[in-house]
């Protein structure tokens, strides 16, 4: 039997092949905590078929959403994880507006820990032996500066689109999961794309990961899995 979920949506990202949906439950006339519906795949990525709604269409950032889900299954410091019922359709209720997101920011001292960068990122990950010390994989922040990298790694020697941003004084860099902002910037190339001021970013910490490496360590990397401007746009509401 579904649990009925009505949360404002504050992340539907890429991963895997199918998205990383999240927001912040809504409770009447108050606000609750953050839900991350997962499938039961490997991934726990959510598919375009069980996340459509009614008229066909996908979830957006800033869109009140219904959703079914079976019970909690927190993983780690992933606390926010709820097992999706795929058999409920979601359906649309409203939508917020930027002004209304006012009260949901976060204003943790720090993203996680900062003790780990990778090769091209900024602060960007957390070793998997010290996620213990999280109690929660995602939260709504106000970052004082943030601007859209978009940059041939190294390795790969394919194009990459990254947030790069300050927080709490602090400069970070992190991959950029969010679908809208990702595709926009990957087409407008190689470059520096500032931001509006104000801008808000839903940051998330993604499963652990290893490097297909002999002796490689393990870790849970930090990703933009959605920006959200003033202005509502590529990635927020209208």
């Amino acid at each position: 039997m579904a649990v009925l979920k009505t949360m404002v949506c504050l992340a539907n990202s890429k991963k895997h092949g199918g998205t990383c949906f999240a927001g912040i439950e809504l409770l009447g006339s108050r606000t609750g905590g953050w839900i991350r519906p997962i499938s039961s795949r490997p991934g726990h990525e959510v598919n375009l078929v069980e996340q459509a709604l009614s008229d066909g269409s996908q979830p957006c950032v800033l869109d009140v959403v219904t959703v079914g889900v079976l019970r909690p299954v927190p993983t780690g410091c992933q606390t926010e994880n709820w097992l999706l019922d795929p058999s409920y359709r979601w359906t649309r209720e409203g939508s917020w507006s930027f002004s209304d997101l006012d009260g949901l920011v976060d204003t943790p001292p720090t993203l996680w820990s900062n003790e780990s960068s990778s090769t091209v990122g900024i602060h960007d990950r957390v070793a998997e032996k010290h996620l213990d010390r999280h109690s929660r994989s995602i939260g709504l922040i106000r970052p004082e500066t943030s601007q859209v990298v978009v940059a041939t790694n190294p390795w790969s020697r394919g194009l990459e689109v990254r947030l790069l941003f300050t927080y709490n004084a602090v400069e970070y860099e992190l991959k950029i999961t969010d679908q809208a902002y990702f595709a926009h910037y990957l087409a407008c190339g190689a470059g520096h794309y500032p931001l509006s001021p104000g801008t808000l970013v839903t940051v998330s910490l993604a499963e652990p990961y290893t490097a297909p490496q002999p002796g490689a360590e393990a870790y849970s990397y930090k990703v933009v899995a959605a920006i959200i401007e003033p202005e509502g746009s590529p990635g927020g509401a209208p």
